[in-house]
This record gives structure tokens, sequence and C-alpha cells, in this order.
């Protein structure tokens, strides 16, 4: 099995290499949205590396900049009938996660610009320019989408895994080769800082810089508060010395265990879900009996996930944890050019 895997990667890495070199030299159409700056938010490796607040790091420093601007996503497993989909326009969210994706929905809760979602990006842009006359577009997750022309690429590396195991999929969690991708990126944010050493964090830092001469910022992703099923603030404090048990459909579960770890709580358990999981009525009784039987004080999960909750179901002792992205050395969009 372990060799069938490896021999897969190969496969995919020379699939997404010849699919670059024919972007590269011209051969694949690239579609360009003209007058429109379009900042680019993504990865090289799968899931994981905090892009949704970074997304709204960046929208909140380009509206501080005085641009105009709007959220255009996949909107990654979101059922809906029409595209381009109007999540937001900045005051009235029309669409549900189901819709629109997890990330986007987040996004419109958080932001007061137009989120648009659509398979079809460079269709989503037109419908931002057109709709909503903006100057500027975040596009979330779209480092790897190469037929759609961008100005400036910021690429996350994840401080817990930056180099992805160094295969990719489906050995490892690469989209591509680190080194080919990396070539493409404007900027780098070393995300996840505070969940490993400062050695380790040093260390990315110098590989990249000589490997790439790129700028590099490095971003924590901490808690900001911890908020009951209505919305209510509650201390961060009450779950030292608590029984919690946590749940989440991330990619890299593990990072919300040490980020709930980091609050001291006396026992912890947890409970995985597949990424962008959608919640049924069983999975909450699942999540509700577990509770019961490890006798748990509080049970704790990611806004990512409560958005996709079933709004008539009510479990008892369940808070969010909202993650905040900080940033702790920050260089981004230092050489970035506006139009």
């Amino acid at each position: 099995m372990v060799e069938k895997m490896k021999i897969l990667s190969y496969i995919y890495y020379f699939i997404t290499s010849f699919r670059n070199f024919l972007y590269d030299k011209g051969l694949l159409p690239i579609y360009h949205v003209k007058g429109v700056e379009i900042i680019c938010i993504g990865n090289i490796s799968v899931g994981g590396t905090g892009k949704t607040p970074a997304v709204q790091f960046f929208v909140k420093k380009l509206q501080k900049m005085g641009k105009n601007v709007a959220v255009v996503s996949r909107g990654y497993r979101g059922k809906r009938k029409n595209e381009p989909c109007l999540v937001s326009d900045g005051r009235v969210i029309f669409a549900s996660p189901q819709e629109s994706g997890d990330e986007p929905y987040i996004h419109a809760l958080n932001l007061n610009v137009p989120i648009i979602v659509s398979k079809n990006r460079y269709h989503a842009c037109l419908f931002a320019r057109k709709h909503f006359y903006v100057d500027t577009i975040v596009l979330d997750d779209g480092f790897q989408h190469r037929r759609l022309a961008r100005n400036w690429d910021v690429v996350l590396v994840d401080a817990t895994n930056p180099f992805g195991g160094r295969y990719l999929l489906p050995w490892g969690t690469l989209r591509e080769s680190f080194k080919n991708g990396a070539k493409r990126a404007e900027e780098f944010i070393i995300t996840k800082s505070d969940l490993v050493s400062e050695r380790e964090v040093e260390k990315i830092k110098k590989y990249l810089k000589s490997s790439f001469h790129k700028e590099i910022s490095v971003a924590k992703h901490g808690v900001h508060s911890l908020r009951d099923m209505a919305g209510n603030l509650k201390p961060l404090f009450w779950i030292q010395g608590k029984r919690v048990l946590i749940f989440s459909g991330l990619a890299n579960p593990l990072n919300f265990e040490k980020t709930v770890l980091a609050l001291e709580p006396s026992y912890i358990e947890r409970i995985d879900f597949m990424d962008h999981h959608n919640f049924k009525e069983k999975d909450l009784l699942r999540i509700e009996r577990r509770a019961e039987q490890m006798e748990a004080d509080y049970i704790l999960t990611t806004e990512k996930d409560f958005v996709k909750f079933p709004k008539h179901l009510n479990i008892p002792n369940l808070y969010v944890l909202k993650i905040e992205f900080t940033m702790l050395e920050d260089h981004s969009l230092k050489t970035w050019r506006i139009i």
C-alpha cells in the first residue's frame, strides 16, 4: 500500500508539473480582469494553513488602505443552483453555509464586503467588478488556479508542517512541488508560529529567504474568544482545569487540539470528522453521547464547524472557539504596487 501511494504521488507530480509548464509557456489560456487588482491567498499543501483568518486580515488591511474590496472563492462543497452566487453584499447574507461552503459563509459573518463564490472564479471576479465596482479582489485559496491572472500571490506556510511531508498527494499533503510552486509566490507568511518553537520558525524563515528571496511575515493563530450557541462571550479561563471534548471537521485537527491545550484543561478528548463536513443530527447525538461518557464539563468546536450545525439543534455546554490571526512580523504587501 505504501509503495502504491508513493507511485501515485509521483504520477501526480508529473501531471501538476506538466500543467504548470503549459501555463508557463503560454500554451494554456490565462484570463485577466481589467481594472482590478487580484491578490491571492493560497498555499502549496492541502488545508490547515489558516487561510480563512488570513483572508480576513488582508481584506481589513486593504480597506484601511482605501481600497474597495470583494472576496472571491470557489465555495468548496457548496451546493447551489446558480453561479456566480452572491453570498453577501457586505450588509446582508443571501446564501446558507450549505450553498456557499463554510469559509465564504464565515467571511460573510465577519466582513462588510461582497462575498462571491463560483467554480469559475474568472466569472466571479467579473461579477464583482460589474455589480460592486471593486478595485481589489482577494482570492481565497486560488494559488493553483492558474487560469485566472493575479497581481500578487501570498503563500501561507504552516509552521507545524511547512513542506507537506515533502511528497505530493496522496502520500504527502503537497498540491504541487513546493520548490516549483514557491517560485511563483510574491511573499510568504509562516502561520501557526505559536504552535512550534522559535528555533523552528527561524529555520523555516532561513530556508524560504535563502531559497526564494521573497518577503516573509510571521503570524500566530491564537484564541480570540469563547462564545456560547447564542453568541454570548464567555471568559477563556473557564476551560482551565476542566474536562473538555472537542470536535471538528478540519484538515488538521491536531492543531485545534494544541490550541485548546494551551487553555489548560485537565483532560481532553477529540472527535474528528472529514474536512468541510456537513453535520447531521446523528453526528450531534454521537457528540452528546461521548461527552456524557467522559463526563465533559464543556464541548468545544470551531467557528467553521459551528456554522454548519442544523439550526434547530441545541447541545448543552457547547462553546465555539473563535481564532484570531495576528501578525508577529508583518511585511505583507510591502512591495505590492497599487494601481
